[in-house]
């Protein structure tokens, strides 16, 4: 099994997969090692839209029993930068995966030729502290 403890290592495990004509959401779900064990494309959409669900992605970490996970999708645009949209899915994501302790490592958004990693500009962690700061009933 291959190690993707990083998100370089996650792009270059997804980069084959680019489809450069329609968003495609992939999941990558990990052991406790960090070790890949399925890679699975959960959702195709069009050029600038994917109909996502957190419940199907759910649903496959639970049956792969991961440890932890990272997403990725791509925009056929050729832009690595996440929109709104991504933005705030991610968060929903990543909010739920705390109560399902099985962590969100990363999420990335795809290129041919660059990525763009949510985890390496801060935002999980800017999301943790904001979360730590609510009381939750």
């Amino acid at each position: 099994m291959k190690e993707v403890a990083t998100s370089l290592q996650a792009y270059e495990s997804l980069r084959p997969h680019i489809n450069p004509y329609a968003e495609e959401l992939w999941l990558l779900a990990l052991d406790s090692q960090m070790k890949l064990i399925r890679k699975e494309m959960v959702f195709r959409g069009t050029a600038d839209y994917c109909l996502i669900h957190p419940r199907d992605i759910f649903r496959i970490l639970i049956a792969s029993n991961a440890s932890s996970f990272i997403l990725a999708h791509n925009h056929p645009s050729n832009s690595a930068l996440p929109s709104e949209q991504d933005l705030v899915l991610t968060r929903k994501i990543h909010q739920l995966s705390l109560l399902f302790e099985i962590p969100l490592n990363d999420h990335l958004v795809l290129c041919t030729s660059s990525y763009f990693s949510m985890a390496d500009h801060g935002y999980f962690k800017k999301w943790k502290r904001t979360r730590s700061s609510q009381v939750l009933y």
